[in-house]
């Protein structure tokens, strides 16, 4: 099978690399702390330590000798500069294009929709500003979707949940409007088998959406996911907020994909240990 190249081996890179390792890929793996190495080598994947920045050294570096790499690396302020991610995006993006990559998966994310109140498809992106890098999602998404030689395919992730993470961790005790306002969230089982169904089907040069099918209110998750992490629940105020209904159709319907956890609150309790 051909190597596999997963940048960014943190909270959903790392399950991933273990899944195609798992499969028989080669994977390649990268992480910012040497700590981290012998996990990702526990995990099958052949680990290399990679601080990226703006300027860092990626001339020849084994991470862009695959085929098919995926980038999941999370936005970061890095050095406190604007734009650092932006800019960090966009010095990968350059090594990438002179490298052996041909096909790309960029982890993005549904923040690129207007809360509109109203359901959203992939044609509906705006040049939004995100509060987490300082700058819009689309920008970063065409750093990669602008390369000449490499075919890039998109996933806007919605909220994740799944592993040892619990979103309610955020909120309790505290007060949460909108508490009947529908949220938009994904497991990370699911996360790891769309990315696995985008490789093995060679969907390439793609946006797609990726959210669970349910959108339960942020009362019923956000509640349940104190329950289970055995904290005070939040202080819920029921003045509706602005929201978006993300759509996956076309995900399920090009992919064929079927999510193995469609309701959000039922996958909250899966492999969570408080």
């Amino acid at each position: 099978m051909p190597p596999i190249s997963i940048i960014g081996c943190g909270w959903l890179g790392l399950p991933l690399a273990r899944h195609f390792a798992e499969l028989g890929h080669p994977v390649l793996g990268s992480t910012t702390r040497s700590e981290k190495l012998p996990l990702l080598q526990q995990a099958g994947v052949t680990p290399h330590l990679l601080k990226l920045t703006p300027h860092s050294d990626l001339d020849g570096h084994p991470l862009l000798n695959a085929r098919v790499a995926v980038v999941t690396i999370p936005p970061s302020k890095g050095d406190g500069k604007p734009r650092f991610y932006l800019h960090q995006m966009a010095h990968l993006a350059t090594a990438i294009e002179a490298s052996a990559i041909e096909k790309l998966v960029f982890i993005s994310a549904t923040s690129v929709y207007p809360q509109n109140n109203r359901e959203v498809t992939e044609a509906d992106a705006e040049r939004i500003e995100s509060p987490f890098s300082d700058c819009p999602w689309l920008d970063i998404e065409a750093c990669f979707t602008s390369l000449k030689r490499v075919a890039t395919t998109v996933v806007r992730f919605s909220g994740l949940i799944g592993g040892d993470y619990q979103p309610g961790r955020y909120f309790s005790g505290r007060e949460l409007g909108g508490a009947d306002d529908p949220v938009n969230m994904i497991h990370r089982d699911d996360c790891i088998g769309i990315i696995s169904a985008i490789i093995e089907q060679g969907a390439w040069g793609e946006v797609f959406n990726a959210s669970a099918c349910e959108h339960p209110s942020r009362r019923e998750l956000y509640s349940r996911s104190c329950e289970l992490a055995g904290l005070a629940p939040p202080i819920f105020i029921a003045d509706p907020r602005p929201y978006r209904l993300v759509n996956c159709d076309k995900l399920k319907r090009q992919l064929g994909y079927r999510f193995r956890h469609p309701n959000p609150v039922d996958a909250l309790g899966l492999n969570w240990a408080p």
